[in-house]
């Protein structure tokens, strides 16, 4: 799972590895260590992550708990968990210093899937999941046009949901792989900051690739 820039990936040189990692000595926080993984298993966690990685702007407490729904205590709370585990620090005091700003601990953060962490992960994956399903939900329910079945025929069209299957060799997956991770990185904000422009729309993405004798097993 990656925050910031494309799910579950092997470290990369320049990483900054494992479970109470220095935060922003490098460009990137990858974590593998299961009980910071089970950290990540919380709705709310997560949506945090998720906007300090993209904006890359620092936040109170009393801000982010504004914008999800909780208490500035209890959100306080989980930024100290998430600061354990490496994926959020502590900035310098901004404006009148009277509270303590967050921010996220590199420019990007991958979250690698390792033998002793799978349950942990499981349990990530599930809150994803049903966080993807809430927002699929709300934008189908949003949505009052009917449906046009050759709408994904169309230039420039964007699917909230599509799934299909590829048959690949070894070489096509790699450079599938690479050239989906070349648009992701033209296109992040974390990368190009300009991306964010005034007309700019947030859109969510998510990728899964899996391999087909997964119904075998």
């Amino acid at each position: 799972m990656t925050k910031g820039a494309a799910p579950f990936t092997d470290p990369a040189p320049g990483e900054i590895s494992g479970a109470g990692a220095p935060a922003g000595s490098g460009d990137r926080v990858n974590i593998s260590d299961a009980r910071a993984i089970r950290a990540l298993a919380h709705a709310v966690r997560l949506k945090v992550i998720e906007e300090l990685f993209d904006t890359q702007q620092p936040a109170t407490a009393t801000e982010l708990a504004q914008r999800h729904g909780l208490t500035p205590s209890a959100m306080s709370y989980h930024l100290r968990a998430l600061e354990k585990w490496g994926f959020v620090k502590r900035s310098a005091n901004q404006g009148d210093g009277r509270e303590r700003h967050w921010q996220a601990a590199a420019g990007r953060l991958d979250v690698t899937s390792v033998a002793d962490s799978r349950a942990a992960t499981l349990g990530v994956v599930d809150v994803e999941l049903n966080d993807l399903r809430q927002r699929l939900s709300k934008y189908v329910k949003r949505d009052k046009q009917a449906p046009n079945p050759d709408t994904w025929r169309q230039e420039g069209h964007l699917a909230a949901l599509s799934t299909g299957r590829f048959y690949l060799t070894e070489e096509q997956r790699a450079d599938l792989g690479r050239r989906i991770g070349e648009i992701l990185l033209e296109f992040s904000p974390t990368t190009n900051p300009e991306n964010r422009g005034e007309d700019a729309q947030k859109l969510y993405y998510v990728f899964s690739f899996l391999p087909g004798d997964i119904d075998d097993a």
